[in-house]
Parts: C-alpha cells; structure tokens; sequence
C-alpha cells in the first residue's frame, strides 16, 4: 500500500492532486492536513485519514505523521508550506526526495534572479523598474518571492501610485513593466534539468480581474513555451514541479512573467480527462486503465469564477463571459458541488 500525505486538503489544489491520484492509482492511501480547525467535519472524500495541524507546530507535527505513518510522499501544496519544508525536506525521510536541491528553487522563485538568468538567454521579459519614482503607468509591483497574486498591485493612473506607497514595503518590492497580452502558461515535472511531463493553458479567465490568479482556463500549444522554459531549467539542473508563466503579446511574442516553482494552482486542466500525468515520474505510470488520451476541456474554479464574471460584466468585458457559459456543459470544476459535495464547502469555508 503506497502512502500519500497531502495538504492543506481545504485548496483546491490538494483535492485536484488527491482525486487524480486515487483515480489512477490502485492500493494507495490518501493521508489530508489542515490548518483549518474543524477540517475533519468538512473535508474532501479522497482523504482517507485527516489530520488537524497546528500552525504553530506546523513542522514538528508533518514530521510525526510522516514517521509514525511511513508516509513514502508528501506533496505540499501551500507556497509558504513549501519553503518552509524545502529547508531542511531529510527532517521528512524521504516524502520529498522528488525535490532536488534548493537553490534552483530559490533562483526560480525569486523574480530579479530569474529575471537575471531569462536575460543571459535573451528571453524577453517585463522592464524592471528599481525605484517607483522611475515606473512608466501602466506598472506591477509584487513581492520578491511570493505568487499566486499574493500582494500584487497594479498602477493605471496616478492615483493608485498614492495607494501603492501606502501599503507597500519597499525592501521586499519588485517594479516591473504592466505588459499587455494573454496569460497562457507551461507547466511541467522536471527531473535533473529535463523536462518529463509538459502542458500548456491558455487562461480565459481572471481574479482579480485586472490580473490575477486564473479563474479558468483551457489548453494551449506553443512549442516555444517548452523551448524556454526547458532553457532555463537545464541551465539550473532543476529538480520538481514549476509553471512557467507568460503573455502573449499582440505581435504573438511570449513575455516571461514569472516562475511558480512548485505545484501550481491550474494544475487541474493539465491533469482533467488524464490529458497528462505529472506525477509518472514519482508514483510511477497509472495502475488504472487509462491511456491518457487528450481531451481538451476547459476547467475552472467554483465559485470563484462567477465573483470573477460578475467584475467581467461590470467591466463591459464580455468576452470571458461568453466563452464561459457558450462551453457551459463542456467545462469542469477544480472541485465539484455534486461530485464532491464536502470538499466543496471546505473550499468556501477556508476562505472565511
């Protein structure tokens, strides 16, 4: 019996990895935590045993339960979980060997040093900006090494400069140019530098709507996407997961925006109908009859992306609307109300 510890189970994220991996895996047991107290009431169906985690002891206690239980891999989904355990993965056995070394990691994580590395390459990438005093509007300014729109804010006028230097600390910011474009995205497992298992996403949908995470999203192919990310990850000899994020430009040229080095937030619409299997290279290949055969279906995040619609039609943006509803019966949930009704709620409650 293989033994997986996933977490935390109340993202979407967690129970996207949980349910792919009991539906192509046979005899494996799904181990949840949380941080979230109640968390074994309402929790998703594919956890088989749960546990509630102190965030004060958030360390200690991963550690006990991947010792007592003979947990054989661990995959968090949380950033900050990550860097915190990415620090010293041998206190965990061997649940994290699928990590290489850290220092890719930080280098991928961090944007000046990516941005850093994309230039020795000639891979185009946003202008950086060093003091706000010297940005052009439109402009992003983001923290050094966090993600998934975490304290992200954006300049279009003059007056939300004045909302930027009041809430931002400038030791930990990063200026870069606003670039116009589509969001479209290459995510993969990498292993010593190659890429093994590669999708590409398109996204149709944003929260906040002026650039954030994706609300939905669906398949998209360019092979310049696997050429410059493959670049990169060679040059570092990186080991784990990662999302290379881009726009696509009116002139169809690919902007490097940043790098998730870790599990990211579409992963649904890689691993939706078995389009691919990202963790082949560490579970091994599925035990399940499947094939994974491509079947291109748009996924989305309830009930995200109808918040997400609603400042879509306020904006007179009608477009992602349009899409979203003329692929209604086509399109799938990250999580489903009546598939998986529990984990649904947990979904909602974790935001509260």
């Amino acid at each position: 019996m293989m033994k997986i510890l996933v977490g935390e189970i109340s993202s979407y994220k967690a129970i996207v990895i949980a349910r792919f991996i009991k539906n192509n895996y046979k005899d494996v047991s799904i181990y949840t935590y949380d941080k979230k107290k109640r968390s074994n009431l309402i929790r998703s169906k594919y956890s088989d045993k749960h546990y509630y985690i102190n965030p004060r002891n958030f360390e200690n206690e991963i550690q006990t339960i991947i010792k007592e239980q003979n947990i054989d891999f661990f995959f968090p989904v949380i950033n900050n979980s990550l860097s915190i355990l990415f620090r010293d993965k041998q206190r965990y056995g061997n649940s994290l060997d699928y990590l290489g070394d850290m220092e890719p990691y930080n280098v991928l994580n961090n944007k000046l040093s990516l941005i850093k590395l994309a230039n020795r390459f000639n891979i185009k990438t946003p202008k950086v900006y060093k003091r706000l005093e010297d940005a052009v509007i439109p402009f992003v300014v983001k923290p050094t090494n966090l993600s998934s729109a975490i304290g992200v804010k954006y300049v279009f006028n003059e007056s939300d400069i004045g909302k930027v230097k009041e809430k931002t600390n400038k030791e930990n910011i990063f200026i870069q140019e606003y670039v116009e474009g589509i969001g479209v995205g290459y995510s993969f497992y990498c292993d010593q530098g190659k890429i093994v298992h590669g999708y590409g996403h398109m996204r149709l949908a944003e929260y906040p709507v002026t650039g954030g995470s994706s609300t939905s999203r669906t398949y998209y192919h360019n092979n310049l996407m696997h050429e410059l990310a493959s670049t990169i990850v060679e040059e570092l000899n990186y080991t784990g997961f990662a999302m290379f994020e881009f726009k696509l430009n009116s002139n169809n040229e690919l902007i490097l925006i940043e790098v998730n080095p870790r599990i990211w937030g579409s992963i649904n619409q890689g691993l939706t109908e078995s389009n691919v299997n990202y963790f082949e290279k560490i579970l091994g290949k599925s035990t399940k009859d499947n094939n994974f055969k491509k079947k291109y279906i748009n996924t989305y995040i309830a009930p995200l992306i109808y918040i997400s619609l609603i400042k879509y039609i306020f904006k007179l943006e009608f477009r992602p609307v349009r899409i979203f509803l003329g692929n209604f019966l086509k399109n799938r949930s990250d999580v489903g109300m009546l598939r998986d009704p529990l984990g649904y709620l947990s979904t909602i409650f974790r935001k509260l």
